[in-house]
């Protein structure tokens, strides 16, 4: 069994828990997870089957795009709505206005400094922060830098409710610290109060299966569902060889590109058969054949 399943996550399950569930389902036990989204969040979540499991570290590549609520005027520890209040600023955010919003969002796209939440599976001197946290442990949480493609907001009922925005990110980008760095630009705090991930990598959630629904299926019904490998790297430039090209590339020899004007860049390698593996440049990163 060799493909990608788009797997809606519903929310209470880690994305290990859906690896879990799909390794019993089909008895496939070489099965990973690109993207890793928290328990409480859902949406697409590409599950790699087989040899796609070999394509994992490209995948991440894409852009995500993300559906999220923000509650205006609410800190909390792990900077969404499901941890422990710190502070509690709501009737503070009465004047504000949609416009005072958009204006600090702006602030935030592009290529940005971002420190992620202390309660994150990102790891520091070999342990996730999340763990230092539960330990009531003090850790310097590295920044990192993102790029924030674009955010709009898609409903607004007024300040008191929570207001719903669609992100546009790279990988890396914690959804959770965008809002709480809107609240400290507005001077109220914010949370995140739900998240759905709406597409990667050219997975919509439109086309995603539900997980109830995959425990109902036989493994050749779950099979029939995958994406072939192609459809992993449809966010890479495509290479076509010719046949001798090939031929020299699926045996790692030099020569395949010397006439190739390449760039430093990810290549999704394709011949006659279909695809072939990832180069970067002129070097052979992953033959799949």
């Amino acid at each position: 069994m060799n493909g990608i399943l788009n797997l809606n996550k519903p929310a209470g399950y880690t994305s290990f828990d859906c690896v879990a569930i799909l390794r019993r389902l089909t008895g496939e036990r070489k099965i990973g997870h690109t993207g890793t989204l928290d328990p409480q969040a859902t949406g697409v979540l590409p599950l790699c089957i087989g040899k796609a499991t070999r394509l994992l570290e490209y995948m991440d590549e894409a852009p995500k795009t993300y559906v999220a609520d923000c509650q205006l005027g609410l800190t909390t520890d792990t900077r969404d709505i499901w941890g422990t209040v710190l502070c509690n600023r709501r009737p503070e955010t009465a004047d504000l206005t949609r416009e005072n919003v958009e204006e600090v969002l702006r602030t935030l796209e592009g290529e940005i400094e971002q420190k992620p939440p202390v309660f994150s599976a990102i790891k520091v001197n070999g342990k996730k922060l999340y763990e230092y946290a539960r330990e009531g442990k003090a850790v310097e949480v590295p920044v990192r830098r993102v790029t924030v493609h674009s955010i709009r907001i898609l409903a607004w009922n007024g300040p008191s409710e929570p207001f719903k925005m669609e992100i546009v990110c790279s990988r890396g980008t914690y959804i959770r610290s965008i809002c709480h760095d809107l609240g400290e630009a507005l001077g109220c705090g914010a949370c995140m109060s739900s998240l759905v991930r709406t597409e990667t990598c050219g997975y919509k959630i439109e086309e995603a299966a539900d997980l109830e629904e995959l425990r109902r299926m036989t493994p050749e019904q779950i099979e029939a569902l995958l994406d072939p490998l192609e459809s992993a790297v449809s966010h890479l430039p495509h290479l076509d060889l010719t046949e001798e090209q090939a031929k020299l590339f699926l045996n790692g020899n030099p020569l395949w590109s010397e006439e190739l004007p390449l760039e430093e860049r990810n290549y999704a390698v394709f011949g006659d058969d279909g695809l072939l593996g990832i180069c970067k440049g002129h070097l052979i990163s992953k033959v799949l054949k």
